[in-house]
């Protein structure tokens, strides 16, 4: 059995903070490193955009309401408070005149309260996106749930439009292959570099006489210690689905992941690539040889398990790189330390061309076709895009969550970083300001380096060091018609992948001599017809 040991209490710390830091990062951290083949983060060409039309406040005088949907974060959930009773939201009621009712789904069930709301008719104004609609954005429009804003960029949406036409990536990540603009999105200010990828605990390497793990050889020679000699019963923390959804850090040395991917611009399906099965014989290999969490299969499929890390029974995983300073802290082990490392390579020299790509869009929102007062909406959202409202959105009310440094920058105040009502900084931070990718808004990703240690920034560096250029923009869309068959192809074959991709880590499934059963199966379900329809999303978007 698992050994733990910690206090609930430790244990539910550590979740809260966890979801709070998607986005922060140290000045240098946004430039791709030189040749990294990080392109979304490096276009600055100025695309040309009218002056935003002055916004008046308050927005309306008559007291009127919008209801907004979207999903409550967690962090702001554990202090008992809703969206109602923050300082944003509340100051935004004062400065617009207009009230928010919010609607949100209980916990789990975003996607089962969208697909109600869409099959009733019955949209709130503002739908804040957890969820996706299942045909895509275009065909939301063409029946008839939400609003074609492209008409309203001059003038209602006018500081929005100035902010994704910063540059010219920015501006075609934000629109449809049709050229419409349908969401307003969370537009980072500086593109955001990997923020999550491989962490050993650096104090076992150097008690066992080990080197900074660079081959997947050393990576088993350094697990096999961490089993026999720390006494490790996970050695190395795996996601549920066998793999990280967010890095797929462990197979990138294998030049391969479990989605769509592009090399030299030409899409082809992970799962099926020899790159995919060298991973899952690997996997399987340290399975048998008790290298991985043997009951991966019910962990998250993104963080690892809280208190296998605090009481020392894994010592490699994935994770955000504002992680370690709360393991260590937390850990009954008070000489750990944790460090960022690579993916591990075949052979040392071997070129990485996978990474968690350069964060440049977050959530977005859009407005229903049936919105009670569309124009005020747009104006509302465009309020918060602004200059004023983003400050507002990141930061907080001046002397609560606000408060600016020597040289006149904005930065978090103690509010925030040392909360006298005993709020963590990731509640707190809910509580005064804005969780990451909840709002959107000019989002300023670097806000909270005042509470990350130096240490801890050399992650971006580590991380940031290789090329993404086999991962797929963010922006990709299909038309409504390829959003339909895409979807109707891949869902069988996804959740053959995810089975098949557990049964082979585990050996239920031999991938020495089932492997092209597999491989045939995936292509009888059309695999490659998914691929053209990608291929075209693909040359559309670098087209646009």
């Amino acid at each position: 059995m698992k050994k733990i040991t910690k206090a609930v209490s430790i244990i539910l710390i550590l979740t809260m903070i966890a979801s709070s830091f998607a986005g922060c990062g140290k000045k240098d951290a946004a430039k791709p490193a030189e040749g990294n083949g990080a392109s979304e983060g490096s276009v600055n060409a100025e695309a040309p955009a009218k002056e935003p039309t002055e916004i008046t406040l308050p927005l309306t005088d008559s007291g009127e309401t919008i209801t907004i949907f979207m999903n409550l974060d967690g962090n702001l959930a554990s202090t008992g408070l809703s969206y109602a009773d923050t300082d944003v939201f509340k100051e935004l009621e004062k400065r617009t005149g207009v009230h928010v009712d919010f609607q949100i789904p209980a916990s789990g069930e975003a996607t089962t309260a969208f697909n109600m709301m869409i099959a009733s008719g019955e949209l709130t104004d503002i739908i804040i996106h957890g969820t996706e609609y299942p045909d895509g954005l275009d065909a939301a429009v063409d029946d008839g749930y939400y609003l074609d804003l492209t008409p309203y960029l001059d003038n209602e949406l006018s500081s929005y439009n100035k902010l994704r036409t910063k540059n010219d990536f920015f501006a075609k990540s934000s629109m449809t292959d049709s050229g419409r603009v349908i969401g307003v999105y969370q537009i980072y200010r500086e593109p955001q570099g990997p923020w999550c990828g491989l962490q050993v605990r650096k104090d076992w390497l150097d008690d066992l006489g080990l080197d900074t793990p660079v081959t997947f050889d050393d990576w088993e020679v350094m697990l096999t210690k961490f089993k026999e000699e720390k006494g490790a019963y996970a050695p190395m923390s795996l996601g549920s689905l066998g793999y990280n959804i967010m890095t797929h850090s462990m197979s990138a040395g294998y030049g391969a992941i479990c989605d769509f991917m592009a090399i030299d611009n030409k899409v082809c399906y992970g799962p099926i690539q020899d790159g995919w099965r060298k991973y899952l014989a690997k996997m399987h290999d340290w399975y048998a040889k008790g290298l991985i969490d043997p009951d991966f299969m019910t962990t998250s499929v993104f963080m690892p398990d809280m208190a296998m890390v605090t009481t020392g029974q894994t010592g490699a995983w994935d994770s955000m790189y504002t992680m370690p300073q709360l393991y260590e802290m937390t850990n009954e082990d008070k000489n750990c330390y944790i460090v960022p490392v690579p993916s591990p390579v075949e052979n040392k020299g071997d070129e990485v061309h996978i990474r968690l790509k350069d964060s440049i869009l977050g959530c977005y929102a859009t407005i229903s076709a049936n919105a009670k007062n569309p124009e005020l909406c747009m104006k509302w959202l465009n309020y918060i895009c602004s200059p004023e409202g983003s400050l507002l959105c990141n930061y907080g009310i001046e002397g609560r969550g606000l408060k600016y440094d020597e040289n006149g920058n904005p930065t978090y105040g103690e509010m925030i970083t040392a909360n006298p009502d005993g709020y963590s900084v990731s509640q707190a931070q809910c509580v005064y300001a804005q969780a990451p990718s909840s709002m959107p808004c000019d989002y300023d990703w670097k806000r909270e380096l005042s509470v990350v240690p130096e240490k801890d920034l050399v992650s971006y560096d580590v991380w940031g060091a290789v090329k993404d250029d086999y991962i797929l923009p963010a922006g990709l869309t299909q038309t409504s018609d390829e959003s339909k068959e895409l979807a109707s192809i891949t869902s069988d074959i996804t959740t053959y992948v995810n089975e098949s991709t557990t049964q082979f880590i585990t050996g239920v499934l031999d991938i020495n001599t089932q492997w092209d059963e597999y491989v045939n199966k995936i292509k009888g379900l059309n695999i490659d017809r998914a691929v053209e329809i990608k291929q075209a999303a693909l040359d559309r978007f670098n087209a646009r």
